[in-house]
C-alpha cells in the first residue's frame, strides 16, 4: 500500500543538500536528528528554518504545510555564555548567567542555588510566551540580556475530605470558568495595503497605538502580529510584510508608520500568499487564535505562481492549527470577493464583517480581540458604546455579525462548496495547463515575474461569466 510521503530537502550549514522522505505526521525533531547525524552535532543544536523562520521540534510536517520538494535551511547554534535576568514577583531582579543551548531548567538551577527558591513554584514567560523547561533557551528566542519572568503557580485550595461531593452541574460549571479564564489570545490582523484600501490603512495608524495600549490594559495576556501584503507585482516594495506577535506596543505602532502602501495593480491580489506566510507566525498551541483578514478583493488562482499555492487548502491548514478566521470585506458593495471572505470565516468557524465605511475599522480592531478573549467583555464594550452615543446602525450590524457563533463548516474537499462559483481564484481544476505569471525564489524570499507572463495571460483577473 502506497505511504503518502513528502520529499523534503534540507540545505545544511556545509553547502550539501540532504534530502528526506516522510510522513506528514513527522515531527520537526526527527528532521534535526538526521541533520545532527550527518553534520556531526547533537540534534538540539540543530535548528531548521522555513522561509526564514525557525521550526519548533515538537510540531509536525504537515502542522507547517510543508509541501513537496519544501526546501528547509539547517544552521548549527555555536554554544555561548549569556546573561539572562529573571525577574521575580516580589519586584527583584536576579542575573543568571548560563550557556545559550542549555535548556531553561539550567536557569532554574542556578536561581535556586542564588535565592533559595523552590523554582517549582513558578512558571516562566519570556518575550510573552510561557518557556517550555525542557528545551534549549536558545529555541525558545532566550538570548543575550533576555529578561525571564517568574509566574507564581496558584496554590490550590486546602480539600475537606469530609465534604459531600459536589453536583455534576458544579462540576461542569467550575470546568467551564477554568477553561475560560486564563487563556492566552493571540490575534493577526492582515491588511491589504493596496491603493484601494488607503483610507482603511490610514485610519488604523491613527488609531493603532490608543487601540493597542486598551487592548493590553483589558486583556493582560493577548498578542497582537500585523500582516501587510500588496501583490507580486510589488516585489520591489514588498509582497508581504509581517511583525510577529508581540505584547510590544511601540513595536506594532513602528512597523504600522514604516510600512509604505503598495500598487497592486488589478485585482486579485496575493491573498493566497498573504494566508500561507500567517502560518508561521508565532502561535500558541494552547491560545485563542484569531487571523482578521482586511481586504476588498479575491486571491489568484493556484496557476498563477510556480508555487500553485491555493487558498482553500491554507485555509483548512490554518483551521487544523485552531486558527479562526474574521473575513472582513471593506468595500461599500456586494461584488465576486464578497464569497471569499464568506468562504474563509464559514470554512474556521469565524466571522464575516462587511464595513462600509472606514471610519468602523478601529471598533472592528476592538470587538474582535474582546470577542476572542471572551463575550463579557465584548458585552461591555457594545455597552460603553451605546452609553457614548457611538451605536450607529453601521456599528450594530457589525456588532451583531461578531456576535452571531457558528460552527465551522465541513472540509470543502468533500462538498460541493467549490463549485458554487466559477471564478478562476474559486475553483480551477488542477493541471489547468496554465504558465505562471510569477515563479518563487524561496533562498531570496522574492518573486519574479515569469517569462510567460502577458497581458492575456488567462490565469489574470475574474473569468468572463
Amino acid at each position: 500500500m502506497a505511504t503518502n510521503t513528502v520529499d523534503v530537502y534540507v540545505k545544511l550549514p556545509t553547502g550539501r543538500t540532504t534530502t528526506l522522505s516522510l510522513p506528514p505526521d513527522s515531527t520537526v525533531r526527527e528532521i534535526q536528528q538526521h541533520v545532527g547525524r550527518e553534520e556531526g552535532v547533537p540534534h538540539d543544536r540543530v535548528v531548521l528554518k522555513y522561509q526564514g523562520k525557525a521550526l519548533e521540534s515538537r510540531k509536525t510536517v504537515g502542522w507547517y504545510g510543508i509541501r513537496a520538494e519544501t526546501i528547509l535551511k539547517a544552521e548549527v547554534v555555536v554554544p555561548k555564555t549569556i546573561q539572562v535576568f529573571v525577574k521575580l514577583p516580589d519586584g527583584r531582579t536576579v542575573p543568571v548567567s548560563v550557556t545559550s543551548t542549555d535548556p531553561v531548567s539550567s536557569v532554574l538551577t542556578v536561581l535556586a542555588d542564588k535565592e533559595d527558591l523552590d523554582v517549582d513554584s513558578y512558571h516562566y514567560h519570556s518575550g510573552g510566551k510561557k518557556l517550555v523547561v525542557g528545551d534549549p533557551l536558545f529555541l525558545q528566542g532566550v538570548s543575550e540580556e533576555s529578561t525571564v519572568e517568574a509566574k507564581e503557580i496558584p496554590k490550590a485550595s486546602k480539600l475537606n475530605v469530609d465534604a459531600e461531593e459536589p453536583s455534576e452541574d458544579v462540576k461542569d460549571a467550575v470546568l467551564s470558568s477554568f477553561a475560560a479564564e486564563g487563556k492566552n489570545v493571540e490575534v493577526v490582523f492582515s491588511f491589504d495595503t493596496t491603493g484601494s484600501m488607503s483610507s482603511y490603512i490610514s485610519t488604523v495608524r491613527e488609531n493603532l497605538e490608543e487601540t493597542c495600549r486598551r487592548l493590553l490594559h483589558d486583556i493582560p495576556n493577548i498578542r497582537i502580529g500585523l500582516i501587510a501584503h500588496g501583490d507580486y507585482c510589488d516585489q520591489n516594495v514588498y509582497v508581504t510584510r509581517q511583525i510577529d506577535l508581540t505584547s510590544d506596543v511601540q513595536q506594532l505602532v513602528d512597523f504600522a508608520k514604516d510600512t509604505p502602501g503598495t500598487c497592486g495593480g488589478d485585482t486579485p491580489e496575493c491573498y493566497e500568499w498573504m494566508l500561507h506566510k500567517a502560518k508561521f507566525m508565532d502561535w500558541s498551541e494552547d491560545s485563542a487564535k484569531a487571523l482578521v483578514v482586511i481586504g476588498d478583493a479575491p486571491p489568484h488562482p493556484p496557476s498563477y505562481t510556480d508555487q500553485n499555492i491555493n487558498w482553500w487548502n491554507e485555509t483548512e491548514l490554518l483551521k487544523g492549527m485552531g486558527v479562526k478566521i474574521y473575513g472582513v470585506l471593506c468595500n461599500r458593495y456586494d461584488g465576486p470577493a464578497k464569497h471569499f471572505y464568506q468562504e474563509l470565516a464559514d470554512q474556521t468557524g469565524g466571522c464575516f464583517l462587511h464595513l462600509n465605511h472606514f471610519n468602523l475599522i478601529t471598533q472592528m480592531f476592538l470587538a474582535v480581540c474582546y470577542n476572542e478573549s471572551g463575550g463579557d467583555q465584548l458585552e461591555a464594550f457594545t455597552e460603553e458604546l451605546e452609553k457614548e452615543g457611538k451605536m450607529t446602525e453601521d456599528t450594530k450590524i457589525l456588532m451583531k455579525e461578531i456576535t452571531e457563533k457558528k460552527p465551522a463548516e465541513k472540509s470543502a474537499e468533500s462538498s460541493n462548496i467549490r463549485r458554487r462559483h466559477s471564478y478562476d481564484w474559486w475553483y480551477e481544476k488542477e493541471n489547468s495547463g496554465k504558465h505562471p505569471s510569477y515563479v518563487y525564489d524561496a533562498e531570496k524570499d522574492k518573486w519574479t515575474e515569469s517569462v510567460h507572463a502577458s497581458p492575456d495571460n488567462p490565469g489574470i483577473g475574474y473569468p468572463q461569466l
